[in-house]
């Protein structure tokens, strides 16, 4: 498909694993915090066993706390801030050269996570991007109902309206490609970070991949 860059005058981006990448003590953090916050809320396991739960929930599903909610009865609402308020961001990998990626583009910018306001200004700080998304330009998924974005377009409509843009002038960049089938449905173009792991063959919904952001924005 390509990506037409005449027509972008903004990016949405995802936050995890696209404005920097996981590593391998970041996911044990998860788990860890994960077990904590299940542990609050009143989980009668030992604290071992509570991790091991969310490290089982991680390998199968690539979410923590997902056995928590489908097996235990805990609520992801309630999960949601506490989860992230324990994760050591830290432990994240930051990009080389992100800022000056980010910088060198001159539209608008917003970022729409499945993650918490309070994680993702956490993460930004560290990133030392925290003068890069102002306030109102950050879609948790607390603001959107707590609707996943493979599964809703609240925060796609929201960063849209923010950004003072229609669709089709703005480009949604995600490390999940669940996640860019929506917004490829209102009309905007897509890129995947593929990081070390690319596509064979594009399906139609993504514009582009990239290795990550930097080398994304090099086409700008």
């Amino acid at each position: 498909m390509g990506l037409n860059i005449d027509t972008i005058e903004g990016v949405i981006w995802d936050l995890d694993n696209t404005l920097y990448r996981f590593t391998d003590k970041f996911i044990k953090s998860c788990n860890v915090a994960a077990a904590k916050a299940a542990q609050d809320l009143g989980l009668n396991f030992t604290y071992e066993e509570t991790v091991k739960i969310a490290e089982k929930s991680e390998a199968e599903y690539g979410y923590s706390m997902h056995i928590y909610i489908t097996d235990h009865g805990l609520s992801y609402q309630d999960l949601h801030v506490p989860f992230h308020q324990n994760i050591d961001e830290t432990v994240i990998q930051p990009i080389e050269k992100t800022a000056q990626a980010l910088d060198k583009f001159k539209g608008r910018q917003a970022i729409v996570t499945n993650a918490s306001r309070c994680w993702a200004q956490r993460v930004l700080k560290y990133l030392n991007l925290d003068d890069v998304f102002k306030y109102h330009e950050i879609i948790p998924m607390e603001d959107v109902n707590y609707e996943p974005k493979a599964r809703s377009d609240k925060g796609f409509i929201r960063a849209a309206e923010i950004l003072r843009l229609p669709p089709d002038r703005l480009l949604m960049v995600d490390d999940l490609d669940r996640n860019l089938i929506i917004p490829h449905k209102m009309g905007m173009q897509t890129a995947y970070m593929y990081h070390n792991d690319p596509m064979v063959e594009l399906p139609e919904f993504v514009s582009i991949q990239s290795e990550n952001l930097v080398s994304l924005m090099e086409v700008f």
